[in-house]
């Protein structure tokens, strides 16, 4: 007799591996492409058990944001928090780390910052809540280190977190979009951009 075959989604494993897989079918075909049905074919489990985790699509393209966004600080936080490197060497390295990102996983990023879902990203993310944007609060910790090494202006970091993102994200969204056509200067578009924001930062004093 053959040995009967088991799940190896006992304990919990099935809603991570239906998170995972999701995002990894987003990376490479978007977002249009997810189907409950889908993803349990490919896991080779049930519908029912799927559905004791996520009731609707939409649940979990909710779960999924949620994973990205852990994913982003995952990646972003040890940069910031790297204390044997300079301010401005993680400073740099963030940057990059943002870029590369969305370069990688353009359909990823969309998710996490596009217009589709901005509601529902809201919901489930608190920018005033430090645990639920670690990322964030990681960058604003990393400014206001800078600011007591006189390396950048004194200000509101909230505030100089804000205008970061926004340069950061500006380039990446130009990139991926095929707005910016001049990807065999990145490099020399990305030192640039981020010798500005810098300069910025160290001259210009909020009121």
């Amino acid at each position: 007799m053959k040995a009967k075959k088991t799940s190896p989604y006992h304990h919990g494993n099935l809603k991570e591996a239906l998170l995972q897989t999701a995002l990894e079918r987003i990376a490479c075909d978007g977002i249009d492409t997810i189907t409950l049905r889908d993803l349990t074919q490919r896991l080779g489990t049930s519908r029912s058990a799927v559905y004791r985790h996520f009731s609707s699509k939409e649940a979990l393209i909710l779960g999924v944001i949620e994973k990205g966004y852990e994913q982003l600080d995952y990646l972003f936080t040890p940069i910031f928090q790297d204390k044997t490197r300079s301010v401005d060497e993680r400073f740099e390295a963030m940057g990059r780390a943002y870029l590369d990102f969305a370069i990688e996983h353009p359909n990823v990023y969309r998710l996490l910052f596009g217009e589709q879902y901005r509601q529902e990203r809201e919901r489930l993310c608190d920018y005033k809540n430090e645990t639920q944007a670690a990322g964030l609060y990681a960058l604003v910790g990393l400014l206001v280190e800078a600011q007591e090494v006189g390396i950048i202006a004194e200000g509101n970091p909230m505030v100089q977190a804000a205008t970061v993102w926004a340069s950061i994200h500006g380039l990446a969204s130009l990139l991926i979009d095929g707005h910016l056509l001049m990807s065999d200067n990145l490099e020399a578009i990305y030192t640039y951009s981020q010798g500005v924001l810098l300069q910025g930062l160290r001259s210009f004093t909020l009121p």
